[in-house]
């Protein structure tokens, strides 16, 4: 009898049920489960594909010595082996001519340094030719010490160890991985910035084997400056006042350049920001010196009524040289303000301005500080300039400016060195030297697909790089 069934009665056939009615709960609960591992599966999966560290696409890799030495014509034919027989001639011709090496030197050496953007000082007297190929060699003989591609990394800094980003955007410096590279640029342990909980990092300068970051969090606070190197680490972080936007916009509104004693950050600003233009620390110890408001720059900031970007060109001793350009524009603002920078030099001691230039506003290519004088290369009203400025009152030394050979491309990078007999600013297809008598502009014929894109002096020996589409070269000259 069903009374005395064990069977419940919901399941007795004589009541009509033979299913359990929690079964299909159980069944939910179940598919519920399987799916919630699923899915945790696939965010597993994803994250690993989509958060995958930066670090495994800019370590660096060993790449067999390209040519080198003496032989400078053999060298460039074959470090630019994109120029036509006769735009190499015109190359050469210029290198070796005497109008250059009258005031440089003799042509000594040549090292093919395909990959390279920059050159810098390195450890021991060496030149470094950083990019995503960077070479290192002594700049009298042009013999190669070394050589390594970084694949998609960016190659930062000079001195004993240089750096390679996972410059993950340009323009406004985010870097989500960095490996410190040592003397035979080898790399050390890769430092990843982009993981979860880990503040965002954006680069803003580096030198003399150490990099100077902007450190913030996801959601723009705790703005930071951060100063680094390959042995200790973090040497200093420093809070940042800055506006609390996100890190993005912060890091492209920012820049800043060292010198041995004292870091300058500069940023966008609007008329009416509470937060300092302009903030300046101790290299040794990141403590803050000063900080420079808005108001500072009431009387002196380009006519507009748009954002002034902030440009630190350079800091050396006492003095930080700033561009300055209104942004009235909608798209590409920082481009579109690069093309009319006004100069305005800052004492670094106390942050205040101490003159604004009044030759014709610049694109700055390359700025230095040197002596009692700065230099800019860029582009102005009649082409490629060099102005040349003295460091007390602002006004011209010589010639305030003086054009270089036109060219149909316009150069994107330049180069300054303080020479024993004067500066040698280049880019584009021409070179300016600047002396305490005189002001001398040489070049060669813009119609050759080659540009000189920086220029670096060690001891008696300068190196120009010379660049084009599918080669570069560092050529060496000896001062007689």
């Amino acid at each position: 009898m069903s009374g005395d069934s064990k069977v419940p009665p919901d399941l007795d056939p004589v009541h009509g049920r033979t299913d359990d009615p929690l079964s299909a709960d159980r069944r939910v609960l179940v598919v519920g489960a399987i799916a919630m591992v699923a899915l945790i599966l696939v965010g597993v999966v994803s994250a690993a594909l989509f958060t995958r560290s930066a670090c495994g696409r800019i370590v660096p890799d060993p790449v067999l010595p390209r040519a080198g030495g003496a032989d400078v014509e053999s060298v460039i034919d074959e470090a630019l082996p994109d120029l036509f027989d006769d735009e190499r001639s015109v190359l050469v011709e210029f290198l070796t001519g005497t109008d250059l090496g009258q005031r440089v030197g003799e042509v000594v050496a040549a090292v093919d340094v395909t990959g390279a953007e920059r050159l810098v000082p390195a450890t021991d007297g060496l030149v470094a030719a950083t990019g995503t190929t960077t070479t290192l060699f002594e700049p009298g003989s042009g013999a190669v010490r070394a050589t390594t591609s970084v694949g998609d990394g960016a190659v930062v800094g000079d001195g004993d160890t240089l750096y390679s980003l996972a410059l993950t955007n340009p323009g406004t410096g985010q870097t989500d991985a960095l490996v410190a590279l040592d003397r035979a640029l080898e790399g050390g342990d890769c430092l990843d910035t982009a993981t979860v909980g880990t503040p965002f990092a954006f680069l803003l300068g580096a030198g003399a084997g150490e990099l100077l970051l902007f450190r913030v969090e996801e959601d723009g606070e705790t703005p930071e400056v951060e100063l680094r190197d390959a042995e200790r680490g973090e040497i200093w972080a420093t809070p940042l006042q800055t506006p609390q936007i996100p890190p993005g916009v912060s890091g492209e509104r920012l820049d800043a350049a060292m010198d041995a004693d004292t870091v300058v950050v500069g940023r966008r600003f609007v008329a009416d920001d509470e937060a300092p233009v302009l903030s300046g620390f101790d290299r040794a110890t990141g403590e803050e010196r000063w900080t420079t408001p808005v108001a500072a720059f009431d009387e002196i900031a380009p006519p507009g009524d748009g954002p002034v970007w902030v440009e630190v060109l350079a800091v050396d001793g006492d003095t930080a040289l700033l561009g300055l350009a209104r942004d009235d524009a909608d798209d590409d603002a920082r481009d579109d303000a690069r093309d009319a920078a006004h100069l305005v030099a800052v004492d670094t001691a106390d942050g205040a301005i101490r003159w604004i230039s009044d030759a014709d506003p610049v694109a700055p290519l390359a700025a230095s500080i040197g002596g009692d004088a700065v230099t800019v290369v860029g582009m102005g009203g009649a082409g490629l300039e060099v102005v040349r400025l003295a460091v007390g009152d602002g006004s011209p030394i010589g010639a305030a400016s003086s054009p270089v050979a036109d060219t149909e491309q316009p150069p994107v990078r330049g180069g300054i060195a303080e020479l024993p007999g004067g500066t040698l600013a280049v880019a584009g297809s021409g070179a300016v030297h600047l002396s305490a008598d005189e002001v001398a502009a040489f070049g060669f014929d813009p119609a050759v697909a080659a540009q000189i894109v920086d220029v670096v002096a060690v001891g008696d020996v300068t190196v120009l790089l010379i660049v084009s589409g599918d080669g570069a070269v560092g050529v060496s000259f000896r001062a007689s």
